[in-house]
Parts: structure tokens; sequence; C-alpha cells
């Protein structure tokens, strides 16, 4: 049947009640919308500077190679040696170092999968710098040729830069996409 007045007034009493609730919860529904959107976009910063930076290393391997190729050509038709510069590259493998534990500190905790790729990507990069300090103490002083197997590990190091530069990242949480 009808309601009463006094059930209309009950129901009233309750909607008006309730109201604080439902405005916090929807408050609170979209302050995560947002958060999750500026966790995704600093996920996406941090990975664009940690590509950067694995680019630059990658372009100084590339340019201490060519002038290992070139030190090497010019000391087998009696040249003089172009001094290697290993200490650029060194300086930006560092600087990748640094920006894969960026990225890892932004991604740890909010996406798994981006922070096991950047795990992944230490480890290859502490690995070529390793190998790029054994290359350097290792090169004969007397006359700063390389020898093949140290022109052997840099470009092992080369293609190991690249791969992590044409690995596809992770996923970014749904409604994020990359750019």
């Amino acid at each position: 049947m009808f309601p009463t007045l006094r059930n209309q007034a009950v129901a009233v009493l309750l909607v008006v009640a309730l109201i604080p609730l439902f405005t916090a919860e929807g408050a609170l529904a979209q302050s995560v919308g947002p958060r999750q959107r500026l966790v995704a976009l600093q996920q996406q910063n941090a990975l664009q500077q940690q590509q950067s930076a694995v680019q630059a290393a990658l372009q100084e391997t590339n340019s201490l190679l060519q002038s290992a190729f070139q030190s090497n050509s010019l000391l087998q038709q009696g040249g003089v040696p172009i001094p290697l510069n290993f200490q650029r590259q060194e300086n930006a493998l560092q600087i990748a170092l640094q920006q894969t534990n960026a990225l890892l500190q932004a991604s740890f905790r909010q996406n798994s999968a981006l922070s096991q790729t950047a795990l992944q990507q230490l480890n290859t990069l502490q690995t070529a710098l390793q190998q790029t300090m054994t290359v350097q103490s290792a090169m004969p002083i007397q006359n700063g040729q390389l020898t093949t197997f140290q022109v052997q590990t840099l470009t092992q190091e080369q293609i190991s830069l690249m791969g992590l530069l044409t690995s596809q990242p992770p996923p970014f949480p749904r409604g994020m996409s990359r750019k």
C-alpha cells in the first residue's frame, strides 16, 4: 500500500544520512584513478629516460668500437694508433645503470613486470660495464691495439645494449598508452 508520512520521513532521513558515505566513496574512487594515471606516467617517464641512457651507452660503445677498428687498421699500416676513450663509454654505462635503478624504483610494487624487466636490464648493464673495465685493463699498453677477443667482447656489449633497446617493455596499467 501507500507509505505513511512517517515511513517517508524515515526514508528521507536514511538517504540524507547515507549521502556522505556515497560521496566519500565516490571521491575515493575518483582519487584512485588519477593516482594510477600519475604512477603510470611516472613509470613511462622513467622508462623513456632509461631507454635514452641505454641508447647513449650504445652510441658510446659504437664509437669505441669504431675507434678500435680504425686504430687497429692504422697500426697494421704502420701508423699511429688512435687513443681509445673507454671513460666516455664507462660514464654512459654508469648513467644507464642509474636510470635503470630509477626505473626499478618507479615501478617497484606497482608494476611487477616492469620491475622484472628493469632487474634484467640492470644485470645486462652491469655485465657490460664489467666487460668494458676488463677490456680496458687488459689492453696492451705498448701499442694500443685491441686483441680479437677484446673486440669481440665490445661487440658482444654492443649486441646486448641493442637488445635492451629492441625488447618491448611490459604493458602499463589499462587506460595508459606508451608514447
